[in-house]
């Protein structure tokens, strides 16, 4: 929190007091779609949204952004299909296999897995293009990823807000009153149930679609070599294999 405070909000201040509010709602859409692109963090980009706009607008600015910045990606790894598919198959084969049980699915299905990816602790930025290799189609994809960014998002705009309460603590040298002691903590605890509670409820869902996923997997069949079904029953000759001579 101290780096936030020291390096961070002066970035955000100069961005917040160099630019009209219109210029700066279009600089955070553009930050907000380039950076997941890039494997840069957004975070900071949604704090100053929280900061700036609030949760109304804030929320609005942050899911048409994040909604570009997912895009890209899947774009681009449509474009580099064959070399993505491999890579990403070697460094993350549990992750790959997961997002893969999507594609085989339903809209539905493929909207609910991309939700549930969304909300449990999945890499941001790998979601994006993983979901290139596998048959996920964009509209499910971009649905799903949406919905599953909103807990995200609130989360993200609050951390903002509060961020710049404790900087006015700390820059203006005053004390928080009761209420907004009670406050702070009640909202932090509320954040944090929230948080919990998702990613909770994602990785028990995900762990059943792959159990269901699994159940559903015909069994091996038991290759028996050629002759050896017709003259053996149960491990012993039959009757049918015994020369008519021999009895």
């Amino acid at each position: 929190m101290l780096l936030h405070l020291q390096v961070l909000l002066p970035i955000m201040r100069w961005e917040a007091t160099s630019f009209g509010r219109p210029v700066l709602a279009m600089v955070l859409v553009i930050s907000l779609s380039i950076f997941p692109t890039v494997f840069l963090p957004s975070t900071p980009s949604m704090w100053l949204t929280g900061i700036i706009f609030g949760y109304g607008l804030g929320t609005l600015i942050i899911m048409v952004g994040a909604a570009i910045g997912m895009s890209i990606p899947y774009w681009i790894g449509s474009l580099f299909l064959h070399r993505l598919h491999g890579w990403l198959e070697k460094k993350w084969p549990q992750q790959v296999a997961l997002i893969k049980l999507a594609g085989k699915g339903s809209w539905f299905q493929q909207f609910r897995v991309v939700v549930l990816l969304r909300i449990s602790p999945f890499p941001y930025v790998l979601l994006n293009y993983v979901a290139t290799i596998t048959e996920i189609k964009y509209t499910p994809y971009i649905c799903g990823s949406v919905v599953g960014m909103v807990p995200d998002t609130l989360v993200n705009i609050y951390s903002g807000r509060l961020i710049l309460a404790l900087a006015d603590l700390k820059y203006d040298k005053r004390r928080m009153t009761t209420v907004e002691i009670v406050y702070n903590v009640v909202s932090v605890a509320v954040a944090v149930l929230i948080g919990v509670g998702f990613t909770v409820y994602a990785r028990r869902a995900l762990g059943d679609i792959q159990s269901a996923e699994g159940a559903r997997q015909p069994e091996p069949a038991v290759v028996v070599p050629a002759g050896t079904a017709s003259g053996f029953r149960g491990g012993r000759p039959s009757s049918s294999s015994v020369p008519a001579d021999v009895v």
